[in-house]
């Protein structure tokens, strides 16, 4: 996963630091605040850094995105070390440019890149695995998942109440982790964590209804945009993000199937109709989140909105220019409202291991 605090913000600047300053004095291109231009100085491509902690690499450049990410670990390593893997991952870079995807990642033109720039096996062989590199969640994150699975277990119950207690009860353990977490980052440099969960030729209603529904569990949603493919990107802690990620891979099955199921039951046809059920059934089921704040206590509710908020600055920090978007596409009534009522019936359990058939229930919707 992506990574952004206060520390890593300032780690990335120097890394754009450095990299604008390789571009220009040893590859020699004309770089701007940004943006750097070709060898022909015809197009001008991104210089977009991130820091990550969950690949078992130091460093990687990611084509779709334009891309260069390196791991949190050299944060605290030599800064040649770091410029070394600057080096080697700006040659992955440069050699797309020139050769598209057809050059292999560390074929011939790769090398021969860097035999140009006099650059030797010390930046050639620079990005190396990590042994136990993987995001593995601290013990108190790894109970809480464990908590939460086993609580929303219930909510497969064929008996609606229990199905709702359990969700309800749910609720408020994700609440209780996200009010002891800011207890516990308020005097450090908090990290906030970022994945791309979904990719689609552009967003539609069902990403729209996902996004809607994931914000319900502590994340902040962001639409972006890379090459010709919409993704969806949560953010928020380590442990938000998982139970997040693993919500929206089973709800874009399990979407389609309640719109199936509603047509069973009306006459409903058509993308307008499947678009208006998919908003509406988000709109029922984050209000019937969105209701259980009336039971919160005046500290419970205080807390609610520090975190509202710190999840606003969460997104301003990993996109400072986001700009918003306005859907103007036709509705349909009647299927709007039938989605709704389905919305406020449906219980979600948010089990982290992902289940071996993707049929297996996952969506409790009751008629009672």
């Amino acid at each position: 996963m992506i990574i952004y605090s206060k520390k890593i913000i300032q780690f990335v600047n120097e890394i754009k630091s450095v990299v604008k300053d390789v571009l220009s004095r040893e590859v020699r291109l004309k770089v701007g605040r940004d943006r750097f231009l070709d060898r022909q100085q015809r197009t001008s491509y991104p210089i977009k850094v991130v820091v990550y902690d969950n690949k078992s690499m130091l460093g990687y450049f990611d084509p779709d995105f334009y891309e260069l990410g390196f791991h949190q670990c050299l944060m605290h390593l030599s800064k040649q070390q770091l410029h070394h893997v600057i080096r080697h991952e700006l040659a992955h870079y440069i050699t797309f440019i020139t050769y598209g995807l057809a050059a292999q990642p560390h074929g011939s033109e790769f090398r021969e890149f860097c035999r140009q720039m006099g650059w030797g096996e010390e930046i050639y062989r620079a990005t190396t695995c990590l042994d136990g590199a993987q995001n593995i969640p601290s013990n108190q994150e790894s109970s809480v998942l464990r908590k939460v699975q086993k609580l929303m277990a219930l909510a497969n119950s064929k008996n609606t109440h229990e199905a709702e207690v359990a969700m309800i009860k749910s609720r408020q353990l994700l609440l209780k982790h996200n009010m002891d977490s800011n207890d516990v980052s308020a005097e450090d440099d908090e990290k906030v964590f970022l994945k791309r969960i979904m990719k689609q030729k552009k967003e539609n209603a069902k990403m729209r209804c996902i996004a809607k529904i994931l914000e319900t569990f502590f994340v902040s949603t962001v639409y972006s945009r890379a090459g010709d493919s919409t993704y969806l990107e949560i953010l928020g802690n380590v442990v938000n993000v998982e139970i997040a990620e693993y919500v929206a891979g089973v709800l874009d099955f399990e979407l389609d199937n309640l719109w199936i199921q509603a047509q069973q039951e009306t006459n409903l046809r058509g993308m307008v109709a499947k678009n208006s059920f998919f908003l509406g059934l988000a709109k029922g089921y984050c209000n019937k989140i969105h209701a259980l704040k009336r039971e919160y206590n005046s500290t419970t509710t205080h807390a609610l909105l520090v975190i509202e908020k710190q999840l606003i600055d969460a997104r301003a920090m990993a996109y400072p220019r986001l700009s918003s978007m306005k859907s103007s596409a036709r509705h349909c009534r009647e299927s709007s409202a039938l989605g709704e009522q389905m919305g406020r019936q449906l219980n979600i359990n948010p089990a982290i291991s992902r289940p071996s058939n993707p049929s297996e229930t996952f969506i409790v919707y009751s008629k009672g």
